[in-house]
């Protein structure tokens, strides 16, 4: 679906600070009302190397990308748009180019929001749950199409929570499709991912495989399991440690919660 930006001005009150509802290094995120509904817009910043056609088959990508565990795609907007600004004392036209996705809205905020220092605080089927949502949409990325999609930023702020507390994986905008018969090796100048979520392969060689998302995966499911303490506490101590700490908080979690029903 295409949006006007005077559509999405008026949904989001001009794109009002009070409207914002998060930011990342490619845009800001503001919460609008469309026709009623509650929608997500994220106004992306200038991307180095994207140009219109990269954009636009971006969104063709995006708009293919169908499944309960990833965040919809519901619109965008490109639309160029002619302003007035003073230089040197004079007033010249300078073309500015709004670059917008839209998205279903996630009554339940971000899993960012549910991990403390020691640990995630919601029961473990709700975790349990998530940690499954997020395994399937990831794994429908990276085998449903042609060309498998990398997301290549996955990490807790961009699993989303619908009011079901189903997570969706969101903030597609910036995935790559890469040829699926062999590894991709490139240095994309306008990445910019999350230390501590990025593989070795990629810091040290910018090796780009079905890899990367499986190891942010991975990390994810620590800082549920031991929080932010312990997933920051890999790289002070060995992997023997660091694994005995994580199945002792595992355990504890199950312990914890075994009168739960799923």
């Amino acid at each position: 679906m295409d949006f006007r930006l005077e559509e999405l001005e008026k949904a989001t009150e001009n794109f009002a600070e009070k409207q914002r509802v998060g930011s990342g290094g490619y845009g800001d995120v503001y919460k609008g009302v469309h026709n009623g509904k509650e929608i997500a817009v994220k106004k992306l910043r200038p991307l180095l190397g994207l140009d219109d056609k990269d954009y636009k088959n971006e969104f063709r990508n995006l708009s293919k990308v169908h499944h309960e565990n990833i965040v919809q795609l519901i619109g965008y907007c490109y639309q160029s748009r002619n302003n007035f600004i003073e230089y040197n004392g004079e007033l010249n036209m300078a073309t500015n180019k709004e670059r917008i996705l839209c998205f279903d809205y996630m009554q339940g905020g971000s899993l960012e929001n549910h991990i403390k220092d020691d640990m995630c605080d919601l029961e473990w089927p709700i975790c349990y749950k998530i940690i499954n949502g997020t395994c399937l949409g990831l794994n429908h990325l990276h085998s449903a199409y042609d060309k498998p999609i990398y997301h290549m930023d996955l990490k807790p702020a961009n699993i989303l929570l619908d009011e079901n507390m189903m997570a969706k994986i969101a903030d597609l905008g910036l995935s790559r499709l890469v040829n699926s018969t062999k590894t991709h090796k490139t240095m994309v100048a306008s990445f910019r991912g999350t230390f501590g979520y990025m593989p070795p392969e990629y810091i040290d060689e910018y090796t780009i495989s079905k890899k990367f998302d499986v190891y942010s995966l991975g990390a994810i499911i620590i800082r549920i399991m031991d929080g932010e303490n312990g997933h920051s506490s890999f790289f002070d101590m060995g992997a023997g440690k660091f694994i005995e700490n994580v199945i002792g908080n595992w355990d504890r979690r199950l312990l914890g919660t075994s009168t739960s029903s799923y």
